[in-house]
């Protein structure tokens, strides 16, 4: 079981940094429980496991990386028939 630490708590939304070509995260977040920011390490009173949320989260992108895949394996294939013959 995972400490009730902010950062696992279901409410808590990180906040990033846009850098040129990507993102990177910061010391704090909101939580949408109480409204406020927070850091990530601070103990939640009203502590609600986000497991269900990373499980769905993982899902998806696991079904976007298979679509991605399949997109690519396409595009490979007609350039290989073009250039190939």
């Amino acid at each position: 079981m995972k400490s009730k630490f902010c950062r696992f708590c279901a409410f808590y939304i990180p906040y990033y940094h846009k850098l040129n070509s990507s993102y990177a995260r910061q010391n704090h977040g909101f939580c949408c429980k109480h409204k406020n920011s927070q850091t990530p390490y601070e103990h939640c009173e009203d502590f609600k496991s986000n497991e269900e949320k990373e499980k769905r989260r993982e899902e998806k992108l696991l079904a976007d990386l298979e679509s991605s895949l399949t997109s690519i394996n396409e595009i490979s294939q007609i350039l290989r028939e073009r250039y190939y013959k």
